[in-house]
């Protein structure tokens, strides 16, 4: 419960940062006429908002006081991880849009040493953030804060290509400021595609078909009626296993199944009257 307080109020933390550079990000954009700086601060404007959505949403699940508040925050996390994957997929493909719409509308882009100046502050913060977040994601063992602390780094990224651009632009006719969108919405795009992709598995509690396979074969072993449900937590995976009548030995069941399976098997006895069949 204290590790889940502890994201929520890094994501409050976040938010405020993320809007203070929004603003900064698109004032700048404006008045350099710049569509990536631009569309960097729109980028800045989702991270604010899906750290805003985390923290409202953890902060509604953390007044739950039934037993299975644990799994609900465990799988809240999730949710939000796949959200934010998600926005940060719609991110890189509107920098695509925003860069093809520049080759095809060229338009001047206006340097200016204090903007550069500006600008690159803002990649300094996204760093730091990064490591900072690196950090509480490994203390705190949350899948949210590592999404978020890979989306801080190529946010970093982003700022530096941002800067090359602005000063290029200044110095030569040829549209870098397009060049760069799309070289920044293919360094977004493709890992956020697999980020959305492994979360998304998360989230369903996916495990192969191999495994499930195996599970049941062991549980069969047992020559009574059972059903298993999976939960899956960040590289964790559980099984439920209900019976009828418990094995003689479920301790030993459940090492036989971590062992061939890496899942962790609970062995849970159910009334008599309470239909189980085998999950396939």
């Amino acid at each position: 419960m204290s590790d889940t307080r502890a994201v929520y109020r890094v994501c409050a933390f976040l938010c405020a940062v993320n809007l203070a550079l929004f603003g900064v990000k698109l004032y700048i954009g404006l008045a350099t006429n710049s569509i990536s700086i631009f569309s960097d601060a729109v980028n800045n404007l989702f991270d604010a908002l899906s750290a805003l959505l985390t923290f409202a949403v953890l902060r509604f699940m953390l007044r739950a006081s039934d037993a299975n508040t644990v799994s609900m925050l465990n799988k809240g996390e999730q949710l939000f991880s796949f959200l934010i994957s998600g926005v940060i997929v719609f991110t890189g493909l509107y920098f695509a849009y925003s860069a093809l719409e520049r080759f095809l509308y060229p338009t001047p882009v206006w340097y200016t040493e204090t903007y550069f100046a500006l600008l690159s502050v803002t990649a300094l913060v996204k760093l730091g953030l990064c490591v900072w977040l690196r950090a509480a994601a490994r203390r705190l063992a949350s899948p949210v804060l590592r999404l978020i602390c890979f989306d801080s780094l190529l946010d970093f990224l982003i700022g530096c290509f941002t800067l090359l651009t602005l000063l290029l632009s200044g110095t030569a006719n040829f549209s870098f400021d397009a060049l760069f969108g799309l070289a920044i919405s293919a360094a977004i795009t493709v890992p956020a595609v697999r980020m959305l992709l492994r979360s998304g598995a998360e989230l369903i509690s996916f495990v192969p078909a191999g495994t499930r396979r195996r599970v049941n074969e062991l549980l069969e072993a047992q020559d009574r009626p059972f059903a298993v449900r999976y939960l899956r937590f960040g590289n964790k995976t559980e099984a439920y296993a209900f019976f009828r009548s418990l094995p003689a030995d479920p301790a030993a069941l459940a090492e036989r199944v971590k062992a061939q399976t890496d899942i962790d098997l609970y062995c849970i006895e159910e009334a008599p009257h309470e239909s189980n069949q085998s999950q396939p």
